[in-house]
């Protein structure tokens, strides 16, 4: 039951970051949902197979952004492996290192396609953009995760359901 909730929540992802792109791809600090949702899917399969799903990612985020596809494609897929790498070696189902590896693959993505995509080598760009979308790229991944994984409270069943 987990496993649906969580690719649940990276459908939600994918699909919120491709319908309200347009609208944050003006800023420099905005959320990368498709980076969460490539992390976030990642961690659930293992290397090989989360490579190819890095690789399906990077080819629709090439297509919408318009940006090299081989470059972004093998960078989403080299993230995506080690994502389902790193989860298979340290093997935590711990919401911290979920968390952290989140904000830490988020941000390393944003860094590198900043520095070879979009060739913006300024330190602003490295130490100030990309850290601060990543935190935000978090926070929006946790609190789409908690929606999905939330359940009706008990208090709000009418009298009598919970015994059927």
């Amino acid at each position: 039951m987990r496993a649906r909730r969580e690719w649940l929540t990276v459908l939600l992802l994918l699909l919120l970051h491709f319908a309200l792109h347009p609208l944050w791809s003006r800023w420099q600090i905005g959320p990368d949902l498709l980076a969460g949702g490539l992390l976030l899917g990642s961690f659930l399969l293992r290397w090989g197979r989360a490579a190819v799903f890095g690789c399906l990612l990077g080819l629709l985020e090439a297509s919408i952004s318009l940006g090299p596809l081989g470059l972004t494609m093998f960078l989403f897929s080299i993230f995506a492996c080690i994502g389902g790498w790193l989860r298979r070696i340290v093997y935590s189902d711990s919401d911290t290192f979920v968390v952290a590896s989140m904000f830490l693959g988020t941000w390393a993505l944003r860094a590198s396609v900043s520095l070879l995509v979009q060739e913006d080598a300024s330190m602003g760009a490295l130490l100030v953009n990309a850290p601060a979308s990543a935190a935000l790229t978090t926070v929006l991944c946790w609190l789409v995760y908690r929606f999905v994984s939330a359940e009706p409270d008990a208090s709000s069943r009418p009298v009598g359901e919970g015994l059927r």
